[in-house]
Order: C-alpha cells, then structure tokens, then sequence
C-alpha cells in the first residue's frame, strides 16, 4: 500500500466508529496522528490498538480554551500540522415541536461549532506554513433533511456551508478545505438511528436495514473505513486541486 501521507502530522477529532478508523488509516499510510476526544476511555481504547507514531488527548471541541490549547501542542510536539480531520460529532432524535431546546444547542456545539472552533485554531498555522488540508465530516444529513433530526441535518449543512467558505479564504495560502458527507454508516449512531426507526414504525430493525440498504446502488451499508479511504485521498497530495467539494460517500443513495 503506498504510504500517501509519509511524514505528515495529522490531527482527528472524534475517536468513535468514524473518527477511529479516519485515525487508523491516516496512521497506515504513513502519519503521524493525534485524536483529540472529550471520553478519555475511547482515547484509551484507540490508543491500545495503535501506538506507534499516535498520540491522544482529552478535549472537548465545544470549548475555545480546549481547543486553542490543544492545537498549540498538537504544533509544538507534532513539529506542525498539516492534515486536520474534524470528525467530532453527537445525534439525538425528535421532532420539530418537541425537541429540547438544550438538544439542539448541544448538538449545533458539537457538531458545527466544534468543527468552526478547530478550524480557527489551525488555520493561522497553516497559512504561516503555506500549506495544509481540512476535511470536515458532514453527512449525507447534510445534503437532504431527515424527519426527527432537524438539529443534526442544520448542524450538517452548516458545515458544508462553513467548508466552502473557508476553502475560498484561505485557498490562496496553499490551504485546501473539503468535507466528506457519509450515507447510513455501520456505526453505534447508525444502530441507534436504525433503532429508533424501528419502534416508531413498529418494524423489526433488520427491515429498516433493509429499506437502507435498498436505496443504495451498491446494496450494503456505508463502512468506516469507506469514510476514510475519501478522508486520506483528500488529505493526501491525489487531491492537491481539489478544494471547496463535498465527497458523497454513501453507495450511491437514490
């Protein structure tokens, strides 16, 4: 397998399912990865699969002051940053007309705040550097509304908006901005998603798969590794003109 990103300093939020594996491949074509998580026990489960050229730390993407420290070391023991992968996320499900109003401030926080605050705490090195690439994980949320998911579909889209923003300000700094947007991944959330389906409609859960799984082209879930095969081909120098895109990776959703 050719080492795509030999050498490169790469940063991960998230160290779930998704985010995990980012980190994992990342590492497996040759850099040097640092995942940042607000659950210290999923940093240490990542951490006991992968140790060589890895390292962890306790941050919460929500909070300037986490944040703006981490990235400080995350440059200072790193020797600089070049790839960052913002893959932090949280979901929740209701309507519209019954949704707490503190579930969807969390869940913009995370999932959009959290992204918009870890990139303006890279952005300033990479500009001085000349040189980097951000890949922001939206969803296929993000590309089409989901009924009882308003606040994580806003969330979504934001970062899509957000990525093509960025992309054009910092474009001509040598600094490139992509987002991948995941079909129905094989996943905790997913299961959970899936889950959820089920009981509202009464259904087995293995049938709601089913109805996924049939809207796809390719007849099977979204995997992790999916995700992160799109994640290390846009870090890597295969995408050094591409900026601004949303990568759709969900099998061929129709």
């Amino acid at each position: 397998m050719a080492n795509l990103l030999e050498g490169r300093n790469a940063v991960v939020t998230g160290a779930g399912d998704i985010g995990g594996v980012i980190a994992r491949e990342l590492h497996e074509h040759g850099a040097n990865v640092m995942v940042w998580d607000r659950d210290p026990a999923a940093l240490g489960r990542l951490a006991d699969r992968m140790t060589e050229r890895l390292s962890t730390r306790p941050v919460d993407v929500t909070s300037w002051e986490d944040v703006r420290s981490a990235a400080e070391e995350a440059v200072g023991s790193l020797g600089g940053v070049d790839v960052m992968v913002n893959s932090a996320a949280i979901a929740t499900f209701a309507p519209v007309a019954t949704l707490d109003v503190d579930d969807w401030r969390r869940t913009i926080d995370v999932n959009l705040t959290g992204v918009f605050l870890c990139c303006k705490a890279i952005v300033p090195h990479m500009i001085e550097r000349g040189s980097g690439a951000i890949v922001n994980i939206s969803s296929i949320g993000g590309l089409r509304g989901e009924p009882e998911f308003s606040h994580y579909c806003a969330a979504k889209f934001g970062v899509l908006g957000l990525t093509q923003s960025l992309a054009r300000e910092v474009g001509e700094h040598g600094v490139r901005v992509n987002a991948v947007c995941p079909g129905a991944v094989e996943s905790t959330m997913n299961t959970d998603t899936m889950a959820r389906d089920a009981r509202r409609l009464g259904v087995p859960v293995e049938e709601i798969e089913r109805v996924i799984v049939g809207k796809t082209a390719l007849r099977r879930l979204t995997q992790p590794t999916d995700v992160a095969n799109a994640v290390v081909y846009l870090a890597s120098d295969l995408a050094s003109f591409v900026t601004g895109e949303s990568v759709a990776v969900t099998g061929g959703v129709f």
